[in-house]
């Protein structure tokens, strides 16, 4: 080392201070050496403490940078715990996702099962059970009411139900939803995707609440709870548009408004419910069209038949005295001197009798073709029918004493006043009378009755002829008819005379019917009514009666525009019903084949562009008019010009008026716009006029029509059976607490539900024991012809839904629409109840009244089956209550039913097999 070096390291320079400073100080050793010892320690703390800062520099490096590397493990691992759990999340998601599309795989899997089974249902009620079954499985609805439009009610009805008590049942049966009401209902503000969210208290959801629904779960939405005022309605909507019905759904499982998905759901399942509803009414109408398809095709036959047969048999009738009234003429012209006195006097008898045959011939068909048209207003007064008898009394004799027949005539009194027309009642008897001998045999019996049944008239008249086949009693009032059709039969006719007779107690509001007596012969019944006159008075303006019929009113106002324009051809035409085409409704100067042919598109033509644009078209000349060239057809067009002008009403195009061929040749020019256009709101009113008249016509001819099938022919003198089962319903059903709004209906119905029996042909009500298919057939159309009678008298809603039903049993096997239980109207099933008892008490032709405990044994026996067991017992305690009086009116004699027969209608009148 060198001594630089060497002299500046430091102990050398401490040994050179110390030794300097020894030098010049004594100081002790012991003192020095503590010196030295201290400057050492302190030198080696320096160095110590300088290493131990060093160290811990050196050390808090290290921790910062593990402190780093720790904090750098801490983000990495907390992303890893973000991406974990992101993972999870989307993991979780991704499987709720797929749970969800197994869920709805599963729904949609059941709902095409449950669609199969559904299509498998031909039954109405119990495919409308199945389908409300079905909500409440797949819907997730506690409760549900399957709605169905009914044409025949003219309403939604309640036909199915779900999670409801049977006194919500009742009552909801009994209530009917109008058009008008599911169109507030359905209204646009609560849509909700293809249903609809609606407030029972009538206030609808807003628009906007559910605009951000989707596939996803949203707890905004799905957190809104159910509440008691929500009802969610879903359209059975097919795929033409027609609404057939509606599900109302109540109370969802879960308590929660449902998602966009649920609804889908059951927007899927309706479909297929509609389908299946529509399908089963498809079969429904099939299976009826083919039952009246094979009746009408034995009717057709019949017809066909008569059809065939009528020539020859009116060619036969007339023939036959004109043969004999020629021949013996021409023997009295060519041997009139030879003949004696007797001779002639016989001649001259058979001519006359001939003669009078020929007349009756000629009178019946004038009179059929009068009863055809509509006979003139009868000229009615008082006609004592007794007397009526008595006149024709002794030719009745003189024809039995021919023939060896026995004639009883037996009158209730001395005279029997009722307002008719004399002459029409004399026709009636004398044929009545004269088929009972023409058809009876030789030594046998006619007997004529003739008495008083409560306020009507009856008259009788039975033989012990050969009577009538069962399966044509339904036949024999037809025009033309007649049992044995063929030109070889054994009885001469033209088959009018039951037809005539049929028409003239029709007019006098009468009953006419027809039964075989045992053990041979027929019986006819005839049932007048006895009704006071009525006074009126009469006003001047009362008087007047239009005398003009609408199809020559019509000409006049063709014939006004023709001479007004003075113009060959004109033209009215009026669109269709479905607004297709034009056709032509009259026309002046058209051959016939193109007023019945002519169809007219809009917009096609002349005529078509004026429907099309409601404006008035003058073409001057056709053949100029690059327009119309192809519309020009010579023969129709001797002046070019061609005038057509709209016939507005309210904005609504009514027709078009056409008019061309000035009889002057001249064209038609903007003068004759001017006045065709000045004329068109005057004919415009005309037309409207017109279509209110006739319209009013034909309800006032309904109503008429209606009034004489409702009113009863009679009444008995006395209180009857029916009288106070009908009061015993109306008791129970106030014991059952019904408000007027309901009972009302209910004693209308009592009154006229079983109207439409005049289409039932008098010998099926007779039959005993089961009936055949037809048969039925007939029998169960009775309620719906009930329903077209009525119609008139605008009976409402739930008159019509009790007229309807009255024939449903409780447990489905009723008819016309299968329903069961509380489904069925509380009014109907007590209107059924009161039927059956009303019939037990009665006697029938095959079998005697029931005795009341026998009638009472009877419907306990069927509650449950045929009757509400909720309701048969306190109907049958008012009737109970009621026993006195019904074994008083039962002991008093026979129940007349007949005056409750109602009349015979045309569509009654067709071939039934026994």
């Amino acid at each position: 080392m060198t001594p630089i070096l060497a002299a500046t390291r430091p102990e050398t320079l401490l040994q050179g201070a110390l030794t300097g400073a020894l030098g010049a100080v004594s100081v002790p050793a012991t003192v020095v050496v503590l010196l030295v010892i201290l400057t050492g320690v302190s030198v080696w703390g320096v160095m110590m403490a300088r290493r131990a800062a060093a160290t811990r520099r050196s050390g808090d490096a290290k921790v910062w940078a593990l402190e780093q590397q720790l904090q750098g493990l801490r983000g990495l691992a907390a992303d890893a715990e973000r991406d974990r759990e992101e993972m999870a999340e989307v993991l979780g998601l991704q499987k709720r996702k797929t749970e969800a599309l197994r869920s709805r795989s599963r729904i949609l899997e059941k709902i095409l099962a449950i669609s199969a089974r559904f299509n498998a249902t031909r039954n109405m009620g119990e495919l409308v059970d199945k389908i409300t079954a079905a909500v409440e499985e797949v819907g997730g609805f506690r409760k549900s009411v399957l709605y169905l439009w009914s044409d025949k009610t003219r309403a939604y009805e309640a036909r199915g139900f779900a999670g409801i008590s049977s006194l919500s049942k009742s009552q909801l049966a009994g209530m009917q939803v109008s058009g008008e009401e599911f169109a507030q209902l359905t209204d646009p503000r609560f849509r909700y995707s293809n249903c609809f969210l609606v407030l029972q208290d009538s206030r609808g959801i807003g628009d906007g609440l559910f605009a951000d629904l989707d596939d996803s779960p949203v707890p905004g939405i799905m957190a809104r709870d159910w509440s008691a005022a929500h009802l969610l309605i879903a359209p059975l909507t097919t795929a033409t548009g027609e609404t057939l019905g509606y599900l109302s759904l109540d109370e969802p499982a879960d308590g929660l408004i449902p998602g966009m998905v649920e609804i889908r759901q059951l927007e899927f399942l309706v479909y297929q419910a509609t389908i299946a509803l529509e399908s089963a009414a498809v079969y429904d109408r099939l299976a009826s069209n083919n039952a009246e398809l094979s009746l009408a095709s034995e009717k057709l036959n019949s017809l066909a038949d008569m059809k065939t047969n009528f020539v020859a048999n009116v060619s036969h009738e007339l023939r036959t005295p004109l043969t004999s009234i020629s021949a013996y003429a021409e023997l009295l012209q060519s041997q009139m001197g030879s003949l004696s006195e007797e001779a002639r006097g016989e001649f001259l008898k058979v001519i006359h009798n001939e003669s009078l045959k020929l007349t009756g011939i000629i009178n019946d068909i004038l009179d059929i073709g009068e009863m055809e048209n509509g006979r003139p207003r009868l000229h009615r007064e008082e006609a004592d029918i007794v007397s009526l008898v008595r006149h024709l009394e002794e030719s009745w004799r003189s024809r039995a004493l021919e023939r060896d027949i026995t004639l009883e005539v037996r009158a209730g009194a001395e005279s029997i006043v009722l307002p008719g027309d004399k002459t029409l009642l004399n026709q009636l008897l004398t044929k009545l009378v004269g088929n009972a001998f023409k058809f009876n045999r030789d030594g046998g019996r006619v007997t004529i009755t003739v008495e008083e049944t409560g306020t009507a008239v009856r008259m009788t008249v039975e033989d012990t002829g050969i009577g009538i086949p069962e399966d044509k009693l339904g036949q024999i009032f037809e025009s033309f008819y007649q049992v044995d059709g063929s030109a070889t039969r054994e009885h001469n006719g033209q088959g009018l005379g039951l037809a005539i007779c049929h028409d003239i107690v029709t007019h006098h509001d009468g009953r006419i019917w027809a039964e075989n007596l045992q053990p041979q012969g027929a019986r006819f019944t005839v049932l007048l009514p006895r009704r006071p006159a009525v006074l009126q008075s009469i006003q001047p303006g009362d008087r007047y009666v239009a005398n003009l019929d609408p199809g020559e009113f019509v000409q006049r106002m063709m014939h006004w525009i023709s001479e007004s324009l003075g113009a060959q051809v004109v033209t009215l035409m009026q669109p269709d019903a479905g607004d297709d085409y034009l056709q032509i409704k009259a026309a002046i100067g058209l051959p016939e084949s193109v007023v019945q042919s002519a169809r007219i598109r809009k917009g096609s033509g002349v005529a078509g562009k004026v429907w099309a644009t409601g404006r008035t078209i003058l073409v001057e000349d056709l053949t100029r008019d690059q327009r119309f060239l192809h519309e020009v057809n010579e023969p129709r067009y001797s002046t070019p010009s061609l005038l057509c002008v709209p016939l507005v009403r309210d904005r609504d195009l009514i027709g078009v008026l056409a008019v061309n061929n000035r009889q002057d040749g001249r064209p038609l020019d903007d003068d004759d716009r001017l006045l065709l256009e000045a004329m068109a709101p005057r004919l415009t009113r005309m037309l409207t006029v017109m279509d209110t008249w006739q319209g009013s016509a034909r309800e006032f001819g309904a109503l008429g029509e209606t009034l004489r099938s409702v009113t009863p022919v009679g009444r008995p003198g006395r209180e009857s059976i029916l009288d106070v089962c009908r009061e015993a319903c109306l008791a129970t059903a106030r014991r059952l607490m019904l408000p007027d709004e309901d009972l009302q209906p209910l004693a209308f119905t009592l009154e006229f539900h079983d109207v439409g029996m005049r289409a039932v042909p008098p010998q099926l009500l007779n039959r005993p024991g089961p009936l055949d298919d037809p048969a039925r057939l007939l029998v169960r159309q009775h309620v719906e012809v009930g329903l077209e009678i009525l119609a008139p008298l605008d009976p409402g809603p739930r008159a019509r839904q009790l007229v309807l039903h009255h024939h449903e049993n409780f447990d489905g096997t009723g008819y016309p629409a299968g329903l069961a239980g509380e489904a069925i109207p509380l009014g109907a099933r007590l209107l059924r109840l009161t039927d059956t008892m009303a019939a037990l008490l009665c006697p029938r032709p095959w079998r005697p009244a029931l005795s009341l405990d026998e009638a009472l044994a009877e419907v306990r026996k069927g509650s449950g089956s045929a009757y509400c067991p909720r309701l048969t017992e306190p109907f049958l305690r008012e009737i109970e209550e009621r026993r006195d009086r019904i074994l008083s009116l039962q002991a008093f004699g026979e129940e007349d039913m007949a005056l409750h027969r109602p009349a015979l209608d045309r569509r009654g009148m067709i071939p039934i097999r026994p």
